[in-house]
């Protein structure tokens, strides 16, 4: 495997590094873009993978130290693109020891379907991963204030008073999780309009170019599902609603309420806000990780959120097809 889950500091050139080497190695499904530069001059990577003509998106990394998120997403694409792969190459090999059984086969017949599941969802989509889309925040979340090389930039951070740990912000101290236009959007400060960052436009320009059929975007904590949109028609919610229950079975998470959408203090402009406002398809918020889960997280939520949300993208490509 190229991403390790036991890397203790899992570094924003780490994750570029390793990104650029599974491109290497699934060439013919894997394919890496530059989506923008963030305000502290690092590269924004969307990574598609698949052949198919539909596309759905996939993001993580929006807050800095929700830094669990990322590297599970680069496990799920390797995860898919070797069960892609690999999967004719698995098929045969099973058919020839079914002709001669000499051990149960059941749990290797498994396998053999779910590669063939995700076979056929890589045929029908190409799936726009954009792994971390904070990559300034998620380094002062990881090293401190130090790793902003602009020193502008850095005595900004420096004079918010937050502890690098819980670090949620861009370079320039905004929440992009609030940086989105929508309905709901309003100003925090003086000077403060939507889309003003680097890494919003970002995202923004991978929902403008490819006319996909839904989007996840993945947070951290609360193991939750957000689904309601209250600037939406009942329609449109009734089916979110839908696709949402059908990801609890999966990973146990718990739908949240529509009373609790936002938080009646909060300014709104979120990234599902603005997709579902724009493009009027599915759009949902995961949570993962425990609620009481302390920053910075514990690397060995690396692998407990691998399982769990691991098979959510493909369920929900199949729901949204």
């Amino acid at each position: 495997m190229i991403i390790d889950f036991s890397y203790p500091l899992y570094s924003y050139d780490k994750l570029i590094e390793d990104s650029l080497a599974l491109t290497k190695k699934y060439a013919h499904i894997l394919e890496y873009v530059t989506i923008g530069r963030s305000h502290d001059n690092r590269d924004i990577v969307l990574l598609k993978l698949g052949k198919g003509s539909k596309y759905m998106v996939c993001c993580a990394g929006v807050h800095g130290r929700e830094n669990i998120n990322p590297v599970v997403l680069l496990r799920i694409i390797e995860f898919y693109a070797k069960s892609y792969t690999y999967y004719r190459q698995q098929k045969s090999c099973l058919m020839r020891k079914l002709c001669n059984p000499a051990k149960n086969l059941i749990t290797e017949y498994e396998k053999m379907l779910y590669a063939a599941c995700i076979h056929e969802l890589l045929q029908t989509y190409t799936i726009l991963f954009v792994p971390l889309l904070n990559p300034d925040g998620y380094m002062i979340s990881l090293e401190g204030f130090d790793a902003i090389r602009d020193e502008k930039l850095r005595a900004l951070c420096k004079s918010m008073n937050v502890p690098f740990q819980e670090w949620k912000f861009n370079a320039r101290g905004i929440d992009i999780n609030r940086n989105f236009p929508s309905k709901l959007w309003r100003p925090k400060f003086e000077g403060d309009y939507p889309a003003s960052e680097n890494e919003t436009r970002a995202l923004i320009s991978v929902f403008q170019d490819f006319k996909s059929l839904g989007f996840l975007d993945f947070h951290s904590r609360g193991k939750q599902i957000y689904y309601y949109r209250s600037q939406m028609h009942d329609s449109y919610n009734k089916r979110c609603l839908s696709i949402a229950k059908q990801l609890k079975k999966l990973t146990n998470y718990q739908l949240v309420p529509p009373e609790e959408e936002i938080d009646p203090s909060d300014s709104g402009g979120n990234t599902v806000h603005y997709y579902s406002e724009n493009f009027r398809k599915p759009a949902l918020t995961i949570e993962t990780v425990d609620e009481d889960a302390q920053f910075p997280l514990d690397i060995s939520y690396r692998e407990i959120t691998y399982k769990e949300i691991k098979p959510v993208i493909f369920e929900f490509g199949a729901l949204i097809v």
